[in-house]
């Protein structure tokens, strides 16, 4: 029988980005200084932290691009699955994600509001990124049974690909793993989102 890594190299790629983005803020917003100087730090920083969400938002993009390619592999096993026999919690699979998800659509924007007096918005490929990967996660109950392909779901907006669609898909996400540039991925969003 054939195999796949239900990891295919992501996870080198965004060791300590995650976090990142949310310490970064709690860096800044627990330094004290005066309004004027945390108004210049927050308008340098805003640039970095709309590139640690892309990059988050990249990672979530490659687990579905990943999802979408292995599912045509029909009777594979999947290999090294981490979640594999642990206990169901949505909460807690859904953690890191809703914390993202919030943190973009209305923290930031409040921080924006208020140091640079305009609205941050939420790039809408993020937001249907990440609202798709956490209906990814609820109807696959955190991946903690599947062990074949056939067994994983795929949410209903996510598109069928093609087998030369496929071939472009695993090449993307070869060329993102080697660079370590999971941002790439944005590259072939359209061929499994809208």
């Amino acid at each position: 029988m054939q195999s796949v890594l239900f990891d295919p190299g992501y996870s080198e790629c965004i060791y300590g980005v995650a976090d990142s983005v949310t310490f970064m803020y709690e860096v800044f917003s627990s330094s004290y200084m005066p309004l004027k100087q945390k108004k210049f730090q927050f308008s340098v920083l805003i640039n970095k932290i709309k590139y640690l969400i892309r990059k988050n938002v990249g990672f979530y993009l490659g687990c579905l691009l990943w999802a979408s390619r292995i599912k045509n592999e029909k009777e594979a096993s999947i290999e090294n699955n981490p979640c594999l026999g642990d206990t169901y919690n949505e909460e807690s699979a859904l953690c890191d994600i809703l914390e993202l998800y919030n943190f973009i659509t209305e923290k930031l924007n409040k921080e924006s509001v208020y140091y640079l007096n305009r609205k941050y918005e939420p790039d809408k490929t993020y937001l249907t990124i990440l609202e798709t990967y956490m209906e990814f996660v609820k109807i696959n109950k955190g991946f903690v049974q599947t062990k074949k392909t056939k067994e994983l779901l795929l949410p209903e907006n996510i598109k069928s690909l093609n087998k030369t669609d496929c071939i472009t898909v695993e090449e993307k996400i070869k060329e993102a793993i080697e660079k370590k540039d999971l941002t790439l991925l944005f590259d072939v969003y359209s061929l499994i989102l809208d």
